[in-house]
């Protein structure tokens, strides 16, 4: 599978109300992670109708890259340190796709 990689679809719903205390650590999170040798891309959207709701799509160049992640000191802090006890759940998919796909 030449250039493949590795999609990462993540859904957070913070608990009512708590959307705007994500951004800040969302955003902290997503620069830290581009930053990461094997992320590719790291961008998360808030909906406009549902403030709670959020969604992360993040890329990696092969799967290890997404275990890599979760194990740096900042998602550690950040991601459940900070975020996911905000949150009332998460949903979060990953799917190789194939850089033979167009």
């Amino acid at each position: 599978m030449a250039n493949a990689y590795l999609q990462v679809i993540a859904h957070y719903y913070a608990t009512r109300g708590n959307g705007d205390a994500l951004v800040k650590p969302l955003t902290e999170l997503a620069a830290a992670t581009r930053a990461e040798p094997k992320n590719l891309y790291y961008e998360f959207f808030r909906s406009p109708l549902e403030p709670d709701h959020f969604v992360i799509l993040e890329q990696y160049s092969d799967a290890g890259g997404l275990a890599e992640h979760r194990d740096t000191e900042h998602f550690q802090r950040l991601g459940f340190g900070t975020i996911i006890p905000l949150l009332e759940r998460r949903e979060v998919s990953s799917h190789m796709v194939s850089g033979d796909a167009a």
